[in-house]
């Protein structure tokens, strides 16, 4: 197994099918991550899935006990600023598609829910 490891999520769902179901099965993926000993290096949201860390979402004290264990929580600026939520994020920070490339061309093992 990698000695780290980086998330990326994409949307607010996990999985195919109708929407409560996939938005219930990244809640369950984000708080089984948040609770096991190893967390990611990085976890990154972009397209839809920046909402996860805003304001109302369910997944916000998640992201945070992964932000206290070490991760980098970090939402694509383009996609907030089209989302027009930069300022209702709650964990983490935003990120430039730069960064976004150098992570998931460094990683040691990228994950996708």
């Amino acid at each position: 197994m990698a000695n780290s490891y980086d998330v990326i999520i994409r949307s607010t769902g996990m999985g195919a099918g109708e929407q409560p179901l996939t938005e219930n099965l990244m809640k369950g993926f984000l708080n089984t991550l948040a609770n096991t000993e190893k967390a990611p290096k990085h976890v990154v949201l972009y397209g839809e899935a920046v909402k996860l860390s805003c304001k109302g979402s369910d997944s916000i004290e998640d992201l945070k006990a992964l932000e206290e264990k070490g991760a980098k929580i970090l939402s694509c600026g383009i996609c907030t600023d089209y989302y027009e939520i930069e300022n209702h994020i709650m964990v983490g920070g935003t990120t430039t598609m730069r960064e976004v490339v150098d992570i998931m061309t460094e990683s040691e093992l990228l994950i996708e829910p």
